[in-house]
């Protein structure tokens, strides 16, 4: 059993640390951290009246764990709506994860967010799928009954 585990481990962080030692064009090493790793993009979200709302920079943080194949993300003082009346940090524990040689694919459904000290269940993410690149971050979800998508650089 310990064996199993060892080696389950060992998979994963060949995975993940082959994925980090990619280089660009430019042959600059990019590495992604297993721990944690921060973008900066725009997100777009359907108000289901046919107008979208663009929140502009908005940072998101995803940290791995190696153990469980999870991963945190956090949206970094985000809006949702032009009508919110705050920015908040909202977290989403348990996101799925893969990683390839030259992407992490993520994954999730019926992931209760966590803002201001307490869970969303009435915004309860489903539909969760993006992919992240040596450079980007990219994905679709809906929170809610509201489609949201993302796409951030590296920062």
């Amino acid at each position: 059993m310990k064996i199993k585990l060892f080696f389950r481990m060992l998979m994963c962080a060949v995975a993940l640390f082959s994925f980090a030692s990619c280089s660009n064009d430019d042959d600059n090493e990019f590495i992604i951290d297993p721990e944690s790793t921060m973008f900066v993009g725009d997100f777009i979200v359907d108000q289901n009246d046919g107008t979208t709302f663009t929140d502009k920079d908005v940072k998101v943080s995803i940290s791995f764990d190696l153990m469980s194949d999870k991963a945190i993300m956090i949206f970094h003082q985000a809006k949702f709506s032009p009508d919110m009346p705050v920015r908040l940090d909202m977290v989403l524990n348990g996101v799925g994860y893969s990683a390839s040689t030259s992407e992490i694919r993520i994954s999730g459904n019926k992931i209760i967010p966590v803002a201001m000290g307490g869970e969303f269940d009435e915004y309860i993410i489903n539909g969760l799928v993006g992919r992240i690149s040596p450079s980007e971050i990219m994905f679709s979800m809906t929170c809610g009954d509201f489609p949201v998508s993302y796409v951030g650089k590296i920062q």
